[in-house]
């Protein structure tokens, strides 16, 4: 893996200053507020600098890179579904995707776990042999953590002037407050997965939710029947629409907890579960599947 990084990103000065600086790269802008967004070349050059030696970066480069993407997970020791964003396949090649799948359930189960370094590069490899070819160097969006979202949610609160309400909205839920469609809506936008143009990301909600694997292109054309018929109404208000969409499009449910420990509460004062269904209210699917927002060190790989 070539230590230069020659990013081709959307904001060409910032590419230009990382790649010279060999160091790491999130692209943001206007349009994805906080989203992060990396590239395999990115991402390498981050574990060039993480990892100290030589031997450690041939051994667990390729998990260093997946994590940093979040695509992989060390206590499943598993890839994530969203992992196929990094590839293109080959229409000629229906069966692909059927011989990554059993590559890594073989790798799964010869592999030790606890070698999660060479779990993870053999797991990777599949995927390098089996599935299409490799895009390294356009950023990806990268999913949130818990920690991340619970930071958002309050810069959000600060924004909308209603941080002396979050208590209540932790224990009460977002619609226990005048203002909790507005504080919905910003923690979508601030995520990059929501524009009161365009409406929801499906693209990028997928990957924040881990992928929905064989029920996707379901999800998301129920999703978009949905969704079109919100906008169908016209309405004015930006933030009672973001929640209609969110709440009867996506099927969204924000889950919160506070902390035990008074000691932890004064640095995490709250958590989040972000749950997305795959099928949209009304919308006929045939499934329905909660996908548990994978946001903990999961990640995956150096190509």
């Amino acid at each position: 893996m070539q230590k230069s990084v020659a990013m081709q990103a959307h904001a060409p000065l910032v590419t230009a200053i990382c790649a010279a600086i060999g160091a790491l790269c999130t692209v943001s802008g206007i349009g994805q507020h906080g989203g992060n967004f990396k590239s395999i070349q990115s991402s390498a050059a981050e574990c060039n600098l993480y990892l100290p030696a030589d031997a450690v970066r041939q051994d667990c480069g390729t998990r260093c890179v997946a994590l940093v993407n979040r695509i992989w997970n060390d206590t499943a020791g598993r890839l994530s579904e969203t992992v196929g964003r990094f590839y293109t396949l080959d229409p000629k090649d229906p069966g692909a995707h059927n011989r990554t799948s059993q590559c890594v359930k073989q790798v799964i189960a010869t592999v030790p776990s606890r070698n999660s370094c060479k779990l993870a590069d053999a797991s990777v490899n599949c995927y390098r042999s089996n599935y299409g070819r490799l895009d390294v160097a356009t950023p990806r969006y990268v999913p949130f953590t818990d920690v991340q979202q619970v930071r958002i949610l309050s810069e959000c609160a600060a924004m909308l002037g209603v941080s002396h309400k979050l208590t209540q909205v932790v224990r009460n839920g977002m619609q226990s407050i005048p203002e909790g469609a507005c504080l919905l809506r910003c923690l979508l936008m601030r995520q990059g997965l929501y524009t009161d143009r365009g409406g929801p990301d499906l693209g990028r909600l997928s990957v924040q939710c881990g992928g929905y694997g064989p029920q996707e292109q379901e999800w998301r054309a129920n999703v978009t029947q949905c969704v079109a018929k919100v906008q169908a109404e016209c309405i004015d208000d930006k933030c009672v629409r973001a929640e209609r969409i969110a709440v009867e499009c996506l099927v969204m449910r924000l889950k919160f907890f506070e902390a035990r420990s008074p000691k932890l509460r004064e640095h995490i004062p709250f958590g989040i579960v972000f749950d997305v269904t795959t099928a949209a209210a009304g919308a006929g699917a045939t499934a329905v599947a909660t996908v548990r927002v994978i946001t903990y060190i999961y990640v995956y790989y150096y190509f």
